[in-house]
């Protein structure tokens, strides 16, 4: 008897802990700001690619201002050179789930991200019914007090089977970004693929956002970047060309700064350089409902780790 009452101590206790814990995260959880440019711009980055952008002056007095969602691993902690939302990816909502369940989510991290793309990490039956596993998804991150980010990649158009032949058509055909944003608090459209050509990235962004607004009208809509996808060099130019693209679409971007992993096995060595240029870049530095107001970022140039309210 002595041995059940213990167990059932241990296990209240545990359950107490978590509770505990979504609830904090629920009233400490910042405000996403809302779109069409009236609010502050969201900016996606990795630990490793805020501390290559904010090591150059110029660029972090531009992103300053911004609601900045730092993506975090279990080892790393919040940047202190801005502030920040402590973020961490999953590309599997059957792990996002056990995660939260079993109260094992860090309680300083404020968002998530579910990043179900076609490859290895995202479970076949995600990939193949991305409306149902971005719903749930946002459910039980809404359930935890979080922020929740959904990121839907253009590959999921080959779960199926095959290989479509126009990957950006065929993902605004099946309205897979407007499925994955209909709960979500923060879209990105991962057209990030498509950035050496300008009149493509630009095309694509406009449609999926339109679809994405139709679905949810308050979400955030951001849209993706690479300094090195697969393929030919990228170079700033072609950034630039995207982002002005992209203008009035969008309220700031995921900048990806990826080296050859196990994300991006044909990846090669990083080049965050080529993403400075883009942001110190006068045709974009003062990009309307991208940038924050250079007043903003005078006053936010010293911020603390703590999230922006």
């Amino acid at each position: 008897m002595a041995l059940v009452l213990s167990a059932l101590a241990v296990q209240l206790a545990g359950c107490s802990t978590g509770t505990h814990a979504r609830m904090r995260r629920a009233s400490q959880a910042p405000a996403v700001q809302s779109v069409g440019g009236s609010g502050r711009p969201s900016w996606i980055l990795t630990k490793a690619a805020l501390n290559a952008l904010a090591a150059d002056s110029h660029v972090r007095g531009q992103l300053a201002g911004a609601q900045i969602f730092e993506i975090l691993t279990d080892a790393e902690r919040p940047a202190t050179v801005l502030p920040v939302v402590p973020t961490m990816s999953f590309k599997s909502f059957a792990v996002l789930e056990d995660t939260l369940d079993r109260g094992a989510l860090r309680p300083d991290i404020r968002a998530v991200i579910y990043d179900a793309e076609h490859w290895a990490q995202t479970p076949t039956d995600e990939q193949r019914d991305p409306a149902t596993f971005y719903q749930r998804a946002a459910q039980i991150a809404h359930a935890h007090g979080l922020i929740f980010i959904a990121t839907p990649a253009m590959d999921l158009v080959n779960a199926g089977g095959g290989k479509a032949a126009d990957p950006a058509t065929a993902f605004v055909d099946r309205g897979i970004g407007a499925d994955a944003a209909r709960s979500a608090d923060v879209v990105d459209i991962q057209a990030q693929s498509l950035e050496r050509d300008a009149a493509a990235y630009r095309s694509f962004v406009t449609r999926v956002a339109a679809q994405i607004r139709a679905a949810n009208p308050n979400v955030t809509v951001l849209a993706g970047l690479s300094t090195n996808p697969h393929g030919s060099a990228i170079t700033p130019d072609m950034l630039v060309a995207a982002m002005l693209g992209a203008a009035g679409q969008v309220t700031g971007f995921w900048v990806n700064v990826p080296g050859k992993g196990s994300d991006c096995p044909k990846c090669n060595a990083p080049r965050p350089e080529v993403a400075v240029a883009a942001l110190s870049d006068g045709r974009v530095a003062r990009l309307a409902g991208v940038f924050a107001p250079s007043s903003d970022a005078a006053a936010g140039s010293h911020g603390s780790s703590a999230p922006n309210s």
